[in-house]
């Protein structure tokens, strides 16, 4: 695990290089904070509460995860976890049901399972 203290000091290099050529136009950049398996909800919520503001709360790219976006015309910064780290499970899902139109006529299906 890496401090915030050495984020900080590299997010200060690479501004120290940007600060060179001010006006040189570039892609809006993101940063991106994965909270994969090995990270814990404690960690999530260290990040949570240095984030910057006002940040948004919300699903990330899949309904199983939880996302905090910050977004600025230079900077998006963005920071996830999956939503079993920090929720409790009340119900789990329901499996999904199908309804299908027949594919084959009768004749066919017995052919087939015959």
């Amino acid at each position: 695990m890496i401090t915030a203290g050495q984020i900080a000091a590299e997010l200060r290099r690479i501004a120290d290089v940007l600060d060179k050529e001010p006006e040189t136009e570039l892609v809006r950049p993101n940063l991106y904070f994965f909270h994969g398996y090995s990270n814990t909800k404690e960690n999530f919520l260290a990040l949570a509460r240095l984030f910057p503001r006002p940040f948004k709360k919300g699903d990330g790219y899949s309904h199983d995860a939880i996302m905090l976006t910050h977004e600025t015309d230079a900077l998006e910064v963005y920071a996830s976890i999956d939503r079993s780290k920090v929720c409790i499970l009340e119900s789990p899902a329901i499996p999904a049901k199908y309804r299908c139109e027949p594919l084959l006529s009768e004749a066919e299906e017995e052919s087939v399972t015959a």
